[in-house]
């Protein structure tokens, strides 16, 4: 395991290997020492995709990577672009060019500033433009550093890697998303309606899954974010997709207490992260690789 205190964890299969890298972005729950907001701590954690890497803990048996984003998405959220700032956040002009998102408008781009069910103001005033470029020096580039590695490494190894970013939504849509108030389904496959990968991966994972008896969606609620984004070139050999899954299915929303399906939610995504494993393994242009 790699570890780098407060960014993230990393995990690597040991003998068997397999050109897929599972990515965690948005579950950290270290929260820093220098994050001081003013919303309660309850609504912070509710922003959080909670319990995503322990859904996923199985991956590595597959001969897949496991990268898990140690810090929470309410400090700076690893799945947005590194522009997507709302200026009016900060305490001074941004000594660059800004990339402002509908996200942002929102409250949900790289810098929060809304969270949980109720959509509370995060911070009670401005933030210091050197604390938002420390933020992403020190965490939002590690973080993002180690997984272009980690695709580059198979893609040297295998002539090609899948990227899977791993994601929770709330059952409903909450008030800081461009769904509020709707029912979603159980899983939602966003490929970016299919500029990030080889069609047949997102085929396969949502015939996989509607196998299990999940309702599963594909670009409806989420159509892939930034770690698809910056990571996808399936023109190169890497193939980016996410996956987004109710929390219902595996917790309680209100407690953040795993639920009794939670098990089998886990065993699910295991079996079809050899399913996914198979597939990578059977279209990597080289064969027979030993770990």
């Amino acid at each position: 395991m790699k570890v780098i205190p407060g960014v993230l964890l990393r995990r690597d299969p040991g003998e068997a290997s397999a050109p897929v890298v599972y990515d965690i972005p948005r579950s950290g729950t270290w929260y820093p020492c220098e994050f001081i907001p003013a919303a309660p701590f309850v609504d912070l954690h509710q922003s959080v995709s909670m319990h995503v890497q322990d859904l996923y803990g199985d991956v590595v048996d597959s001969g897949a990577s496991w990268l898990y984003a140690t810090f929470p998405n309410t400090y700076i959220d690893a799945n947005r672009h590194e522009g997507d700032i709302d200026p009016g956040l900060l305490d001074a002009p941004w000594p660059g060019t800004l990339e402002t998102t509908e996200k942002s408008r929102l409250g949900i781009g790289l810098i929060h500033s809304k969270c949980g069910k109720r959509g509370v103001q995060v911070y009670d005033g401005k933030l210091r433009v050197q604390d938002v470029q420390r933020r992403l020096e020190r965490y939002y580039w590690p973080y993002h550093n180690e997984l272009s590695s980690m695709l580059a490494e198979r893609k040297d190894k295998f002539g090609l890697a899948y990227h899977i970013s791993c994601h929770s939504m709330a059952s409903v849509g909450g008030p800081s998303t461009l769904d509020h108030g709707k029912p979603r389904s159980d899983f939602d496959i966003g490929d970016r309606h299919g500029a990030s990968c080889d069609p047949a991966l997102s085929e396969l994972i949502v015939s996989t899954l509607s196998g299990f008896g999940y309702r599963v969606t594909r670009n409806f609620h989420y159509a892939g974010a930034e770690s698809v984004r910056k990571h996808a070139q399936p023109a190169q050999g890497i193939h980016s997709l996410q996956i987004e899954i109710k929390r219902g299915l595996y917790m309680n929303e209100d407690t953040f207490e795993l639920s009794d399906d939670f098990p089998a939610v886990r065993k699910h995504l295991s079996e079809l992260a050899h399913v996914v494993s198979r597939f990578a393994l059977e279209n990597a242009p080289v064969k027979n690789v030993q770990s």
